[in-house]
């Protein structure tokens, strides 16, 4: 048991303390610094603060670098459409020129095109005339293909449930369907794919007219009235019909920017049968 003359002296100590402390002056870091500065003392932080502030900065890296990565690889799409009847011209980043028939789309990743390769996706009917670039090759996404170049020009379309290519100048890689079917095409040719047939249909004979969507100009040689009738139909998107049949009937004309009835007139004369279109009837 202590004194009682220990006990009056801490007693006098505390209310010297209490008389003399005031709140917030004592700072416990600085009065160790203070103590240990002349002393060759080191502070030691516990080892689990320690860890723990480490592998919170750690998680703060990791989170800023994962930020960063997903934001420099995020799509930054860029997509252009047309409505029936328009045509507009695209030049992609790399001076690639895209006509775009009317009623179509296509959209590329504005962020990240020719990085590895060049891109586009698409849907409808579209003219491509690609800038040559052997280190960056050129795909077309369709629904059912992709198309691959390294420079060329061709055309795409999208029929219900198809796929169509027409190679005006160079060499295409057409792959096509689940089973990756694959064909090389070249200038002049055309092929098809379709969920029906469930392949390729490559045809070495060019279509006369498949561009004239885009040039206005339609060109017959020698042509059968049923073939003659379906460009029509597709240039001037209307349903004609012949109301005086003559199967053997073949068409050599050329018209230029002409209006429907005026085509009408000359095949009709030309050929003494009467083609009408379907509101014409």
């Amino acid at each position: 048991m202590m004194d009682n003359g220990y006990d009056d002296k801490l007693e006098q100590h505390i209310r010297f303390v209490a008389k003399h402390y005031k709140e917030g002056s004592l700072d416990a870091d600085k009065a160790w610094e203070n103590f240990a500065s002349g002393r060759k003392v080191s502070r030691r932080i516990p080892l689990m603060r320690y860890l723990l502030q480490a592998a919170a900065v750690v998680l703060l890296l990791i989170g800023i670098g994962t930020f960063y990565v997903w934001e420099q690889s995020r799509p930054d799409w860029v997509a252009i459409s047309t409505v029936a009847g328009q045509k507009k011209d695209i030049y992609l980043p790399d001076s690639t020129l895209i006509s775009l028939a009317g009623d179509s789309w296509i959209r590329y990743d504005v962020k990240n095109y020719g990085k590895d390769r060049r891109v586009v996706e698409m849907k409808g009917k579209a003219f491509f005339q690609v800038k040559r670039n052997e280190t960056r090759p050129f795909f077309v996404e369709a629904d059912l293909a992709e198309i691959r170049v390294l420079g060329t020009s061709f055309q795409v379309e999208t029929p219900r449930n198809s796929v169509e290519v027409n190679v005006e100048t160079g060499k295409v890689s057409f792959t096509a369907g689940k089973e990756k079917e694959q064909v090389i095409l070249t200038a002049g040719m055309s092929a098809s794919y379709s969920m029906e047939k469930k392949g390729i249909t490559v045809l070495t004979e060019e279509d006369a007219n498949y561009l004239s969507w885009k040039t206005g100009l339609l060109r017959f040689t020698d042509a059968p009235i049923n073939k003659v009738i379906e460009d029509l139909d597709n240039y001037y998107q209307v349903k004609i019909t012949n109301k005086i049949t003559k199967p053997d009937a073949k068409l050599t004309a050329s018209f230029n920017n002409m209006p429907l009835d005026e085509v009408l007139m000359v095949i009709n004369q030309t050929l003494d049968i009467r083609l009408v279109p379907e509101a014409g009837e």
